[in-house]
């Protein structure tokens, strides 16, 4: 188990930084070390990791998920009217039936096995689609009118109408069809409307005991109690009819209405655990695809999968932003945005073979094909397309993680001032991890100090990351020319004394500082 495990960590990460080093999306690398490292090429995962893949990814995509709804934003989504509720089934709808079409006269199979494969190849990835939109949130593309938040939340309720209907599709080919189909076709709504309802009810009841009862004593276990309720989300759906993933994403966004401040705490808690659960997700994705099956979908399968792509979902999310102020252009984003296939096809694609349908193996080998073309694609194209086709808006620190690491440059001279405002800054850089650019600006004609003198006073702030800039010239020029080009978040200064009826006299070089610098600065 331990083998595995590291196998998985070191190849996954390897080859997300080899992938981001050429310019691609980290979990495309992550994505083809899993398929290196499976049992179809090298097989090297020992089964004790491959027999338990189900759940690593399960556990993952529930963080990610929570995540995603801890980011989401109402006014954006509110302010599309019903397009983020139309991206919630027509995509999914239209893109399954033109798989179907597409199956029908390619392969000449039965009507219902081929709306079986369109309802396996229609749903998009969450594992792949939410952290790329999360990302762009982060950067502040398309959130102006909320096109991240559009994709997260439709997205996921499309994953329900697909995954019901596979399920409708499936007891009717077996002839375990209990009831009508209309009443099966109803248990669609039902889902979502189920989902978001126990995902509310989760998000209230986590709230209460944490900022109610306040069960947690500290953010960790804040954080185990809602990764608590959240499992309890995921492995409900096996007794109740309801949309799991909906679930859990509700439950983020109920916490974030509820207690913004909690939200964020979150948020920063669950970034760190992503780092190591993206490389589990898509490595073990990646290892449960299939080559050799894939190769024998062959030429018909591509077509197939291309067809549903490019006529489908293309019409599916057009006729979803039908009326509304999305232009073209991000309209077509949001088609590559929304097409990656992965998680869905990964767990539901092989029930159909082992349910021992005929076409089973060949409906098997296209959901594989599906997964190596639109993932990488989604993916790549996600990132290369965000900043040619969305505008850049203003980032909402309330709804995502902003910039976390901060640069604090400190004037240094030979003031008892500037001594404590060294203090000061090391005091908040430690707390907040951030790095300290000590600078000593000196006249031509002064005496400047000493290296003995400047490693006397860095004892203070030994133990954060630190680094000496000792330059010649206008202490005032430089301190606002060097806080601008190392990319300073606070200048600290020291103020000159006090007179003699004890009013602060700000120096000339603080004076020109604040009078000059776009940074702020913070005067002891």
């Amino acid at each position: 188990m331990l083998y595995g495990l590291l196998i998985i960590v070191a190849a996954g990460f390897i080859a997300g930084e080899a992938a981001g080093k050429l310019g691609f999306p980290k979990l495309i690398g992550m994505l083809l070390a899993g398929v290196l490292l499976g049992p179809h090429i090298l097989d090297v995962l020992p089964q004790e990791i491959l027999a338990i893949s189900e759940e690593i990814r399960l556990f993952a995509l529930l963080i990610i998920l929570l995540k995603a709804g801890l980011g989401l934003d109402k006014e954006k989504l509110l302010s599309q009217g019903t397009v983020a509720l139309r991206l919630g089934f027509l995509p999914a709808v239209i893109e399954a039936t033109v798989v179907a079409l597409a199956a029908r006269w390619l392969l000449g199979w039965d009507w219902l096995i081929c709306w079986l494969l369109g309802w396996i190849i229609c749903a998009a990835s969450p594992a792949v689609i939410v952290p790329l939109m999360l990302r762009l949130k982060a950067e502040g593309w398309g959130v102006k009118k909320g096109i991240p938040d559009l994709i997260l939340a439709g997205g996921t309720a499309s994953d329900a109408t697909a995954v019901t209907m596979f399920g409708i599709f499936l007891s009717w080919i077996l002839g375990e069809m209990g009831q009508s189909v209309s009443v099966q076709v109803i248990s669609i709504p039902v889902h979502v409307i189920l989902g978001i309802l126990l995902g509310y009810l989760a998000g209230k009841m986590a709230h209460y005991l944490l900022h109610r009862i306040q069960l947690a004593e500290d953010i960790v276990h804040d954080l185990i109690i809602s990764l608590g309720f959240g499992l309890l989300l995921v492995l409900g759906d096996n007794y109740l009819p309801y949309s799991s993933f909906l679930a859990v994403m509700v439950m983020g966004f109920t916490l974030l209405e509820t207690d913004a401040v909690l939200a964020r705490r979150l948020r920063v808690e669950l970034k760190k655990i992503w780092i190591i659960g993206e490389i589990f997700l898509f490595v073990l994705i990646g290892a449960a695809v299939n080559i050799t099956v894939a190769a024998d979908a062959g030429l018909k399968g591509l077509a197939i999968i291309g067809i549903g792509l490019v006529a489908g979902r293309w019409l599916g999310v057009f006729a979803s932003t039908w009326g509304s102020n999305i232009k073209i252009r991000e309209r077509v984003f949001m088609v590559v945005g929304d097409m990656a296939k992965a998680t869905v096809q990964a767990a539901i694609a092989g029930i159909p073979l082992a349910m021992g349908i005929p076409q089973g193996e060949y409906i098997l080998a296209i959901a594989v094909l599906a997964i190596l073309i639109s993932a990488p694609i989604g993916a790549f194209g996600t990132t290369f397309l965000a900043p040619r086709m969305l505008e850049k808006g203003e980032v909402d620190p309330t709804k995502v993680t902003v910039k976390s690491h901060y640069k604090f440059l400190v004037a240094m001279d030979r003031s008892p001032a500037s001594q404590r405002a060294l203090k000061e800054a090391a005091r908040i850089a430690r707390q907040s991890d951030g790095e300290l650019i000590i600078l000593h600006a000196f006249f031509e004609n002064e005496i400047k100090l000493s290296k003995e003198e400047i490693e006397k006073e860095l004892e203070v702030a030994r133990d954060v990351a630190h680094e000496l800039i000792i330059v010649e010239g206008n202490p005032a020029e430089m301190i606002v020319e060097t806080a601008r080009k190392e990319g300073a978040d606070y200048i600290y200064m020291g103020r000159k004394g006090l007179d003699s009826q004890k009013k602060t006299k700000i120096g000339d070089t603080a004076g020109i500082v604040l009078s000059h610098s776009e940074i702020p600065a913070v005067l002891i």
